[in-house]
């Protein structure tokens, strides 16, 4: 019996011996694969990694670590099965870079779904997950995996920097689009005009990369005269916080649009939930009237809300500016951009509103008070409606004010 006890505790010292020389072995495996790795000897870090797996499979940094080697070796299906391992044994946030940059490195569809239906479980209500699916699914011409993706993320949770990749994406997967418009200004009846005015509207755009393109052509009717106004803008991306706007119009007609004119804005993401923006307004009339405006904005992005502060000032006629100011409210009823509800009040008449403009130039002394009221909101995945009812009350002259209500109607198609 003493001898079986000898035995006994024998082989037990063998096995701890053998236990901590197997450690001792695998830890000088990994640092000399981590620092293989550091030198870029991926294919060599890669053999001592393997080795070290053989020995400690349930070594979690080794692991890791041959992740990060097979993806810069672009072994992809070996950095998939080693990341599902490693997200089923310990915290998926730990590793959620080397996931996302697992999704990045997909070469075809088939790999990415794989790989997302080993780690989706554990990122369920992560935008950045969802985010890098639809990139790289549109990378790889795979519209309907991305289109399948977008019904999942929350536009409510969506950051500044997740709202611009977000809305990449759209114009990544619908290239083009169509919208018509109609606006009716109708005079009450304290004003000396009866008669309602009508403005219809088309406008094409095309969305090139991260940039948008748009063509619009408005017709005016006011009583017996009518106009054509063209107009050629675009919205410039420069960098993720850094965008554009730039617009070009001309008439045929310029009794009330402007003969020529150019206005441009930079927009600047100063914070990740606030924007800037700077700019100017210029426009000709044919009775040799020139309005040069400048702008100044403030946004910033709360939750569902988008809140916006602009202001407008000049033109500038007898050492007096003309001065408008506006609050832009948006509120998203869902994850889908294109479903909200704006409110707009301002004072002053402001150069984007090109068909009333022209009364403000021609007696800077009126004053006048405007608010909006609409909604925006998507049928289906390619259409969205607009609506949207206004007031304005603006003086005519010193000692008479005239009040307008205005309606318009929108309709838009994405393809």
């Amino acid at each position: 019996m003493k001898r079986l006890i000898i035995v006994i505790i024998a082989l037990f010292s063998v096995l701890i011996l053998k236990a901590q020389e197997n450690k001792v072995n695998v830890d000088s495996l990994y640092y000399q694969a981590k620092k293989l790795y550091t030198t870029k000897s991926y294919n060599d870090a890669l053999v001592k990694l393997n080795q070290g797996l053989l020995i400690a499979p349930d070594y979690i940094d080794i692991r890791v670590l041959r992740v990060r080697v097979s993806q810069a070796l672009k072994h992809y299906n070996k950095a998939s099965e080693d990341l599902s391992v490693i997200v089923n044994t310990t915290t998926p946030n730990v590793y959620r870079d080397l996931v996302l940059r697992q999704i990045n490195l997909a070469k075809t569809s088939e790999e990415l779904t794989s790989f997302i239906l080993k780690t989706e479980p554990f990122y369920l209500d992560d935008v950045d997950f969802m985010l890098s699916q639809m990139e790289t699914y549109i990378k790889l011409n795979d519209h309907d995996k991305a289109k399948s993706v977008i019904k999942h993320i929350k536009y409510k949770h969506l950051n500044q920097e997740q709202n611009y990749r977000y809305k990449l994406s759209l114009k990544r997967l619908n290239k083009n689009q169509i919208g018509v418009y109609h606006e009716v200004l109708s005079f009450m009846d304290d004003y000396p005009l009866k008669k309602s005015w009508n403005t219809s509207q088309i406008e094409y755009s095309r969305f090139v990369g991260a940039n948008a393109i748009i063509a619009r052509v408005s017709y005016s009717k006011r009583f017996v005269d009518d106009a054509l106004l063209y107009e050629l803008e675009s919205y410039p991306v420069f960098s993720k916080k850094l965008y554009a706007f730039v617009n070009f119009s001309t008439s045929e007609k310029a009794d009330f649009f402007q003969n020529f004119g150019t206005s441009a804005s930079l927009f600047y993401g100063v914070t990740k939930w606030v924007e800037v923006e700077g700019g100017f307004r210029y426009f000709s009339f044919n009775d040799n009237v020139e309005a040069l405006s400048y702008v100044v904005g403030l946004t910033s992005y709360v939750n569902r809300f988008y809140l916006n502060a602009r202001t407008f000032i000049g033109p500038k006629t007898n050492d007096k500016f003309v001065q408008n100011y506006q609050l832009n409210v948006r509120y998203y009823l869902n994850s889908n951009i294109e479903d909200y509800i704006y409110f707009r009040i301002g004072t002053g008449i402001s150069p984007d509103e090109t068909t009333r403009f022209k009364q403000i130039v021609t007696d800077i002394n009126l004053n006048s008070f405007y608010t909006i009221l609409g909604l925006s909101r998507s049928v289906g995945r390619r259409y969205t409606i607009q609506g949207s009812v206004g007031y304005l009350s603006e003086e005519l002259s010193e000692s008479i004010t005239g009040n307008q209500i205005n309606g318009s109607i929108g309709l838009k198609c994405r393809f």
